[in-house]
């Protein structure tokens, strides 16, 4: 198998985008996700939205990051994964922009944009789980097996 330049550049994305991402999600998640989710509410003062939402989703974004970083690092359920996280940063988004918190919207938007990349070039996502599962259903399918 022969691997071009595009689909390792691809792979050395991806992977290094899902270290990220994972590793905001594991670490959290050793540290506490009710400490991070308190913390995280308790620098929302301006938002107008409420603080059992807040605090509600605070607790579920750390096992977000966690499985979508994962599944970007394996390139297991890649398209899924690239657009579930391109959601979860919509959602992480409308809640720093209702507590006018632009900077942090901007690091956002940065996350997004590699979301889009990835998902705009996910032809080259040969170095993955996904492309070895969809080589053996075809080679099952060939042979008969």
């Amino acid at each position: 198998m022969k691997i071009t330049a595009k689909e390792l550049a691809y792979a050395l994305l991806r992977i290094g985008f899902g270290v990220n991402f994972m590793g905001h999600g594991l670490f959290r998640i050793l540290s506490g996700t009710a400490k991070f989710a308190t913390t995280m509410a308790g620098g929302m003062t301006k938002s107008p939205l409420p603080h059992g939402l807040i605090v509600g989703f605070g607790n579920c974004i750390p096992w977000l990051e966690a499985v979508l970083g994962l599944m970007l690092i394996l390139g297991l359920g890649t398209r899924l994964a690239l657009v579930a996280g391109a959601l979860f940063m919509w959602a992480l988004t409308f809640g720093v922009t209702s507590n006018q918190q632009w900077d942090v919207a901007g690091q956002q938007l940065l996350y997004s944009l590699v979301f889009f990349v990835l998902l705009f070039t996910v032809e080259y996502n040969g170095l993955s789980i996904d492309r070895l599962l969809r080589r053996r259903k075809t080679v099952g399918f060939a042979t008969g097996a």
